[in-house]
């Protein structure tokens, strides 16, 4: 039985434009971008963190312990520890622990900043001492936050200030984990991951140093970072 053709065609339509709608999904699909097709930019990364100098002026660094819980909750592509001391100076309270996590995915690092951290660790977030900053370096503004903790020996109290930023695929330097979120959404940025660093002072309470010394020193650690963090702004998507 001959079939018309306008009947024809409108019973091959339907399976027609299924194909035509599968090709095109696996078409797109294919232009997704994939974990192994940033490896390439996470090593990068890695090298470029590994080579943020252990001697900055009269301040010389050292490894510090990474926490092995910090390492599996975190599965970083590269995490770095260091403190560093002012040999310059007899005053002890001038060290600083520099800290840099780089995640992979930035779906990781969702969650995971200073008032989660540091009150899972045993210390208390203060009120009211949760301070956006902007510090300038050369011609880099770091939008961040500034943090304080305090936590007691038996002896006395201490005061643990932390100076804390992020970088976001795409996104440059942010403030807080907003950001780093809508990172983690976005199919084509999660990949690159998402970075965050930490100035991190600790000292009794009652002699702490002031916010213009902190933050001399916080500038002093981070200007060698800045190769760093313009690598990690464009998270290879220029």
């Amino acid at each position: 039985m001959n079939v018309p053709i306008r009947q024809l065609a409108f019973l091959l339509a339907p399976p027609l434009l299924s194909i035509g709608l599968l090709a095109g999904i696996a078409s797109e699909k294919r232009t997704y971008i994939q974990p192994d097709d940033v490896e390439p930019y996470h090593a990068r990364v890695r090298t470029a963190v590994e080579e943020i100098p252990y001697v900055i002026g009269y301040w010389t660094g050292s490894q510090k312990e990474v926490h092995p819980a910090a390492q599996k909750l975190l599965r970083p592509n590269i995490i770095e520890n260091r403190i560093y001391v002012d040999k310059d100076s007899s005053d002890w309270r001038r060290q600083a622990t520099l800290l840099i996590v780089h995640c992979k995915d930035s779906r990781d690092m969702v969650g995971h900043y200073p008032p989660v951290c540091y009150p899972a660790h045993g210390k208390t977030e203060l009120e009211n001492n949760r301070t956006p900053r902007d510090w300038k370096i050369g011609d880099m503004t770091i939008t961040g936050t500034e943090y304080q903790f305090s936590d007691r020996t038996s002896a006395e109290e201490y005061r643990t200030t932390v100076y804390n930023f992020l970088v976001a695929p795409g996104k440059g330097v942010v403030r807080d984990m907003e950001s780093v979120k809508a990172a983690a959404e976005d199919y084509q940025k999660r990949y690159y991951g998402a970075a965050q660093f930490q100035v991190v002072f600790r000292a009794p309470a009652l002699a702490d140093l002031t916010r213009a010394e902190r933050d001399e020193i916080f500038t002093t650690l981070i200007t060698p970072t800045i190769p760093v963090i313009q690598l990690l702004s464009t998270g290879g998507l220029q």
